[in-house]
């Protein structure tokens, strides 16, 4: 291949360049295998790159399965970018679960994913999720390896697939777990000297030059579990922890080894304390740097408070003071989570289930997508299942229940879960469909991207930003604009304004032909990501009267802007 042509693809930094690149050169017949090669390279280039920006993975000192997920990922991300779409759902897997689980979540379905398809279609089987657990074995359960075989037409011992299980990493963490309580039950509840070797070696990791870093991430997700439990960490137990995993870095303060290791030894460990361990590691992804990443990232304080609490040392501040802190530091609160945070309140009647039950967990991880959604978090854990649960119960503060009883609620919080608490409690209904709406977009494979913040006069719905972003995209959609104004001149054979009849071309002449705004009329909660919107769904509006509708915290209706036109409607404030 020409060196010229080699370094014009090595230097186009997106998509949209390398896709105008292959068309010029196929237009000019000059395209070759090489240059497919080239490009097809170049592609996974960029894909690993945006791995890393959307998912905060990183993407180093991996397995030998974890750098073909990478690279298989990268190479779907290329794909998926040729086709002008968007893996928004393959992003939000790796960031949540890590790249392990998320090929052993992918593999474990009745029926092939969009990956698989896309990657068989593209010649690349080699690359799938499949093929990568079936050439990995001993990274995967024996669950995946079963429906890996059978998505590739490999036979299977058993006509059924093993009963659902948790990843190798899981399995391997409860036995890591298991020595541990062992340990302690036979020592009183203590942990006698051990060396990580000895740990390894009692899981089948004998040669800690080998299997040091995998042993070295299954300690690390118990001391993650240990953190969120508020337990000393078990891995500083040993006679020396891993100093890497408790290195200073960049911070303005030291993780305190010496406490962490005489809290660990000293602490009475049960068989409640491994349980609620063990319980706890099943939410975290297979690879511990996530977590912890994102922990010391949004909950640096939390840490910190956690690891200076396990014994304390005169210099070290109150914790009051840092949970003050950390408060201040911690976002606001925007609609749309409130929304979500009412919706389970109300499902539970005033009473929310536990800080780690499931649904506060699941809650928890939806508001962490919703946050990078909308760019008001971009890595880690964003709302913690503390903080989700201090901020259910602050709606207590305004529920007749607890009020009329005496009782109060948490008493932090903003004037906004109030407007929220006014707008949807007494309409549960309303609420759980708002709510659903949302979840909805959230999850979507393209989410709405149009941010309508610099739009003049418009404000946000009561629904949240996400949903005024859907409905401003579907008012701003090319196809609609045009499907609505052909509709409109075969019915009328022009095109006016359907609150004050203003008509821009005869207003304007010939510069006046066409001009006219599309408004969405359906309530915004009722809008679904991918759903088709109907002609009968749109209404022709002058950009004056399009202003006003979205001009109010509440939305105006069309007949309200006609009444306030004719001086006959309610006024409007």
């Amino acid at each position: 291949m020409d060196e010229k042509i080699a370094r014009t693809i090595r230097n186009l930094n997106d998509w949209k360049a390398l896709r105008t690149f292959e068309k010029n050169v196929r237009s000019r017949g000059a395209f070759n295998d090489e240059i497919q090669t080239a490009i097809r390279d170049r592609a996974t280039e960029l894909g690993m790159a945006l791995i890393t920006e959307k998912t905060g993975l990183v993407l180093s000192e991996l397995s030998p399965a974890e750098s073909k997920i990478v690279k298989a990922v990268a190479e779907y991300v290329g794909l998926m970018q040729k086709q002008e779409k968007y893996p928004g759902r393959t992003f939000t897997q790796l960031r949540n679960r890590g790249l392990i689980d998320a090929a052993e979540t992918s593999v474990s379905q009745r029926k092939p994913t969009q990956g698989f398809k896309t990657l068989i279609d593209a010649d690349l089987e080699e690359l799938s999720y499949e093929r990568i657990v079936l050439d990995h074995p001993e990274e995967f359960s024996a669950r995946a390896l079963w429906f890996s075989r059978r998505t590739l037409g490999e036979p299977n011992p058993t006509t059924e697939p093993p009963a659902a299980t948790h990843s190798n990493t899981q399995e391997r963490t409860r036995a890591l777990l298991d020595w541990f309580r062992t340990r302690a039950e036979t020592s009183g509840g203590v942990l006698s000297n051990f060396t990580n070797a000895d740990a390894a070696e009692a899981i089948g990791f004998g040669d800690l030059q080998r299997f040091g870093q995998v042993y070295g991430n299954l300690q690390s997700r118990i001391d993650y579990a240990c953190f969120r439990v508020g337990l000393p960490p078990l891995g500083c137990a040993s006679d020396a922890p891993f100093s890497r995993a408790w290195s200073k870095q960049d911070r303005t303060w030291a993780f305190p080894i010496p406490n962490m290791q005489a809290a660990a030894r000293s602490h009475g460990w049960t068989e409640d304390d491994f349980a609620l361990i063990e319980k706890e590691t099943e939410r975290v992804p297979s690879m511990a740097h996530i977590v912890w990443k994102a922990a010391l990232t949004e909950e640096e304080d939390a840490v910190r408070i956690w690891a200076m609490g396990l014994q304390k040392s005169p210099d070290v501040p109150d914790v009051e003071e840092l949970v003050d802190d950390a408060s201040r530091r911690n976002p606001t609160w925007v609609r749309d989570e409130l929304i979500l945070a009412l919706d389970l309140y109300v499902q539970h009647g005033g009473n929310p289930p536990g800080k780690q039950s499931d649904e506060i967990v699941d809650l928890s991880v939806l508001l962490g997508d919703l946050g990078r959604l909308l760019g008001l978090s971009n890595d880690g854990a964003y709302r913690n299942a503390n903080g989700v649960y201090m901020k259910l119960m602050n709606f207590r503060r305004f529920d007749p229940q607890f009020i009329d009883a005496g009782k109060v609620g948490l008493q932090r919080g903003g004037k906004l879960e109030l407007e929220v608490w006014d707008e949807f409690a007494n309409d549960r209904e309303r609420l759980s469909s708002v709510a659903s709406a949302i979840k909805a977009s959230i999850r979507s494979d393209t989410p709405p991207d149009l941010d309508f913040a610099d739009e003049m006069d418009v404000q946000e719905a009561p629904e949240g930003r996400i949903l005024t972003r859907l409905h401003r995209r579907r008012e701003r959609s090319k196809k609609l604009t045009e499907a609505a104004k052909r509709q409109a001149l075969k019915t009328h054979k022009r095109l006016f304004c359907e609150a004050c009849g203003f008509d821009f071309e005869r207003a304007y002449g010939i510069a006046g032909t066409g001009i006219i705004d599309v408004h969405h009329t359906k309530p915004v909660h009722t809008l679904v990501e991918g759903e088709t919107t109907k002609v009968e769904d749109l209404a022709l509006l002058c950009s004056n009267c399009h202003r006003i509708v979205h001009s109010k915290k509440r939305w105006l209706s069309l007949d309200e802007v006609r009444g306030a036109i004719r001086g006959q409607g309610e006024k409007t404030t």
